[in-house]
């Protein structure tokens, strides 16, 4: 992790940031201000039996498949969302991930 409280991380000498998608959300969103400092996004898309798979997905091609978020909060004109299909098509698969809730 690049610093305490953030999302940002080196992975492999490319810089990151995660991304999680709870069961029921189809996508991820990363500002339009942190998106030009990123080699990668990775997303971390929850299943059925809890798991998270996760996909690392080039910012260029995150930048070209990106739409307005449809927020009207905070986030309205500042967040650009991909897809989940996109991070399986066209990412790459790092693995599976299970967190254990105490």
């Amino acid at each position: 992790m690049t610093r305490r409280g953030s999302n940002e991380a080196t992975l492999a000498g490319r810089r990151i940031v995660i991304k999680c998608a709870r069961l029921r959300t189809q996508s991820v969103g990363v500002s339009y201000q942190m998106l030009p400092s990123l080699d990668a996004v990775v997303g971390a898309f929850q299943r059925d039996d809890g798991a998270f798979d996760v996909f690392s997905l080039d910012s260029q091609i995150y930048r070209e498949h990106m739409t307005d978020t449809r927020s009207r909060g905070a986030s309205a004109g500042r967040v650009g969302i991909v897809p989940k299909h996109v991070f399986t098509a066209e990412g790459e698969s790092i693995g599976t991930v299970r967190i254990d809730e105490r």
